[in-house]
């Protein structure tokens, strides 16, 4: 008896749970049409169970109009298309999470956010408490066409372009904004971080990449699905799994005769959005041919949790300082922040440390200011967990061209040794004097153009009596003079 009811205890303790925080999955595909098709059935199971999934879209699907219409309708093909996807979103909300769904929840309207500096296209649909909510993103990409080749209408552009270098660049159809490859991968994973709500663990579900299992696949799918397992692949918290898209009409039927009406009406109510529009129906025999299929694999468990969700890595110049600021979405078992600073880019060291907050679903914000700065200064970011694992941020260089040379003794009073610091590299040799009171020279030394903004110089065999001073330097045509005492 004992022991059912530590298992009674353990199962409510779960729900509430889940309850508190929905389990959270993000699905990317090309097209507004391919989730109804190819991934209804998993979209609809998660919500079922009280789960929040988030769409991103990453083409417009404009089939070579770009932004214009066809067929005498007054509304923009892929403005149309868009709004279908978003009706058609709210179907599987609705049938899949009746018990908390009086269908009362009106159609939502468009969204700019701004992600990754990107001005997105979003719609949330659903419970503000996440249980069942559904979340589009329009990226309004190019339409590539099936072999990736563009369209006229939107200069050629397409992913595959994009992924194999032949563009640097891909502007969205709607002229919002422009990605380089990095840009575009970059973005999906901060539209993942901003959605995630703190869920250490979660899939990401997109098109198989695999040629084998998925085989003559469209070039949107492959470059979409390219895009956004590269931007997830170094998290390993983050599970992927691999639908077939297109050739799945040529596997086995294995839905339910529910599980393909669920995926009929979702696409339908997409067709019917369209026809509003004066757009031809979508629903033909190719389409109805997906219909009774879906087919995925698992191609990678998530695996421990995301630490340290860092959002933004920035500095700036502020009065002859530099401001360091970051924030982080959640952070799970983080210890401290390291900021590493270098001179050369090259060589990092550690210039101070910020304690985490450990566990946080929020959003944090942190700051350091750095008075001790050169010409030019690189620095990152060192996330170190409690367990000693540890990533690393973007670099940020500060470059201070106006800031007004000037050195400072280190060590003073000094013993055998000398040092001293210079606000900015020297661009030539320099000369270092040393004279007593009497303006008697008891040490000179030449160094060639010094690498570090540090010099040194060793007293070595010169006998040195306690007293006063005077460093004479001279630098990049300037004599500077520094009072030192000897100890």
């Amino acid at each position: 008896m004992k022991r059912i009811l530590f298992v009674l205890i353990l199962i409510c303790t779960a729900a509430i749970k889940a309850q508190a925080q929905p389990q959270v999955s993000f699905f990317v595909q090309a097209d507004e049409d391919d989730w109804q098709l190819f991934m209804c059935k998993k979209i609809s199971g998660d919500l079922f169970t009280g789960g929040k999934v988030i769409l991103i879209t990453l083409t417009a699907g404009d089939e070579g109009y770009g932004t214009g219409s066809f067929n005498g309708s007054p509304t923009a093909y892929y403005l149309a298309k868009e709004r279908g996807a978003v009706f058609s979103s709210k179907t599987v909300s609705d049938f899949s999470y009746t018990a908390n769904y009086p269908f009362s929840y009106a159609i939502p309207v468009a969204q700019n956010v701004i992600i990754n500096s990107k001005n997105l296209v979003k719609y949330d649909y659903g419970d503000p408490s996440g249980a069942g909510e559904i979340v589009n993103y329009f990226l309004r990409l190019p339409d590539g066409g099936f072999n990736g080749a563009g369209f006229p209408a939107t200069s050629n552009q397409s992913l595959m372009k994009l992924k194999q270098g032949i563009i640097s660049t891909i502007t969205s159809i709607d002229g919002a904004n422009t990605y380089t490859w990095n840009e575009l991968t970059n973005t999906i994973f901060a539209i993942i971080l901003s959605e995630r709500a703190g869920d250490p663990q979660f899939y990401l579900n997109t098109s198989s990449l695999d040629n084998i299992y998925n085989p003559g696949d469209h070039s949107d799918h492959i470059y979409s699905s390219t895009a956004a397992q590269e931007a997830v692949m170094p998290q390993l918290a983050i599970g992927i799994n691999e639908f077939v898209f297109d050739y799945s009409s040529s596997k086995p039927d294995n839905l339910s005769n529910g599980d393909m009406e669920n995926s009929a009406a979702a696409f339908c109510s997409y067709g019917w959005s369209l026809i509003l529009d004066k757009y031809p129906s979508p629903f033909n025999s190719t389409t109805r041919a997906w219909f009774h299929q879906e087919y995925f694999a698992v191609k990678r468990s998530p695996v421990g949790v995301v630490p340290i969700t860092l959002l933004d890595f920035t500095g700036s110049l502020q009065n002859k300082k530099v401001l360091l600021q970051w924030s982080t979405s959640a952070e799970y078992n983080s210890k401290q922040f390291e900021i590493e600073k270098s001179l050369d880019g090259i060589t990092y060291n550690l210039l101070h440390t910020v304690p985490a907050a450990g566990y946080s679903t929020s959003e944090k914000k942190y700051s350091y200011q750095d008075a001790d700065i050169a010409d030019i200064n690189y620095y990152r970011l060192k996330m170190v967990d409690n367990d000693g694992k540890f990533k690393q941020s973007n670099v940020v260089v500060i470059k201070t061209n106006e800031l007004q040379q000037s050195i400072i003794s280190v060590t003073n009073p000094f013993s055998n040794k000398i040092s001293i610091r210079f606000a900015k590299i020297p661009q030539s040799e320099i000369t270092l004097s040393l004279v007593d009171m009497n303006g008697k020279q008891v040490l000179n030394k030449m160094i060639n153009k010094p690498s570090t903004r540090l010099v040194e110089i060793e007293t070595g065999n010169t006998i040195l009596s306690k007293a006063i001073y005077i460093l004479r330097i001279e630098c990049d045509g300037k004599l500077y003079n520094i009072k030192l005492v000897k100890e």
